[in-house]
């Protein structure tokens, strides 16, 4: 059976702009704009309030329209319901040049098969086997910060550890993943005036060299077993396997150094906090869980209605693009008591971090293993506090939240 059209748009999902449902005119949220450099640290959260202390279905009229879904149990039932809240128009607001991601882009039964091969290069038994790697790559990153006397956490920390793990995940050369940080930053930073799969040329050209690399040298790892995985009773194209290393790439160390550099913010600046880990290191788990949902690593998704949806007592058209606001969501006073406060004491925190259902973060136990062995680590560590001011930009694709540079001073 041929490999499916990659090309994107809202044809993939059937819909057409030309039967879509008239939409109504709230005013709640009508200038959101989620890729406004206004929406940063701390205004986001006020925005996020808001727009959630009224109904948590909004519409703006940025990007030429689109609906933002704020409240918890709002969003939690788009994502349980993937037939109506489809993403094989592509999950960016609004939707990015004609490349679709693996298995992101895609739903059903095809969804499901990428998600099956992909899942054998995060297994519970690999995250279990990576631990020792963990620790000592963990150990030293922040030991030569400590050496040091401080530094930038995330050039130092953040980003290199979820760079250097992809070289255990996928088998990519060191030299691979120096090169990859930099060139996902660019693609990140497209909106709708240029091409996606511009803005991925190099990173595109990466993979396919790691894809030769692998057909010649044949080492024992999971991009070598890539190449001969089957799907829909065929061989994997090599342009599906370029796009899995690229969901692997971008998802798998934007995801883990943003979590990494908010939790590490907000340790940095309430030394109380600091004080309780050190205490009890067995609070480590309720911490990674509490950041996760204090500050999401990656803030929204989106998706496109395939039929008309009532949401919170608010109809939507079918063909309409719909933001489902994970960080919104996380703070939503209905589900969580005083939920602006960092409170790892909050027992099951039950967030939406990693999403929920077929579409849930593939990495996630990767990622909470990372973040739970780096506060393990900083508990037998000197205590430390910001040397300056931590600078946030924008969300990254409109998607990625967290500190751009962090500067810290260890006793």
């Amino acid at each position: 059976m041929a490999s499916p059209d990659f090309r994107g748009s809202t044809g993939t999902t059937g819909i057409s702009d030309d039967h879509r449902a008239p939409v109504r005119e709230p005013t709640a949220g009508a200038d959101f704009d989620h890729h406004s450099p206004e929406l940063t640290e701390p205004a986001i959260w006020d925005r996020y309030a808001e727009m959630s202390s009224g109904c948590p279905v909004s519409h703006t009229n940025a990007h030429g329209g689109y609906w933002v879904i704020t409240g918890f149990d709002e969003v939690r039932t788009a994502l349980r319901d993937p037939e109506t809240f489809s993403s094989a128009a592509g999950i960016r607001v609004p939707t990015v040049g004609e490349g679709r991601s693996i298995p992101i882009d895609f739903d059903g039964p095809l969804h499901a098969m990428y998600r099956q091969v992909m899942t054998r290069a995060i297994t519970p038994q690999k995250v279990r086997e990576m631990q020792p790697y963990l620790r000592e790559l963990i150990a030293d990153l922040l030991g030569r910060m400590v050496a040091a006397g401080g530094g930038d956490f995330v050039a130092e920390v953040a980003l290199p550890l979820p760079l250097r793990v992809l070289t255990q995940v996928v088998g990519f050369s060191a030299e691979t993943v120096d090169r990859l940080h930099v060139l996902t930053e660019q693609q990140w930073k497209v909106i709708s005036d240029v091409s996606l799969d511009e803005a991925r040329r190099d990173l595109r050209a990466l993979m396919d060299e790691e894809i030769a690399r692998h057909r010649v040298d044949r080492p024992d790892d999971y991009l070598t077993w890539l190449l001969g995985a089957e799907v829909d009773d065929r061989n994997l194209a090599d342009d599906e396997i370029a796009r899995i290393l690229l969901t692997l790439a971008i998802a798998g160390h934007e995801t883990t150094a943003n979590a990494s550099s908010n939790l590490i913010y907000t340790l940095a600046t309430d030394p109380g906090l600091q004080q309780t880990l050190r205490s009890d290191v067995s609070q480590a788990a309720a911490f990674v869980e509490e950041i996760l949902r204090h500050r999401a690593p990656a803030q929204m998704f989106g998706r496109t209605t395939t039929t008309e949806i009532e949401l919170a007592g608010v109809s939507i058209p079918r063909g309409e693009h719909v933001l489902l606001a994970y960080g919104a969501a996380n703070r939503d006073a209905r589900q969580f008591a005083d939920p602006q406060r960092f409170d790892p004491d909050r027992g099951r925190v039950g967030h939406l971090a990693f999403g929920w259902g077929v579409h849930q973060c593939l990495g996630s136990a990767l990622a909470r293993s990372e973040l739970l062995i780096l506060l393990q680590t900083l508990s037998d560590l000197p205590p430390f506090t910001l040397a300056g001011n931590a600078e946030f930009g924008s969300l990254a694709g409109g998607i990625h939240f967290g500190p751009n540079y962090l500067p810290l001073a260890f006793e």
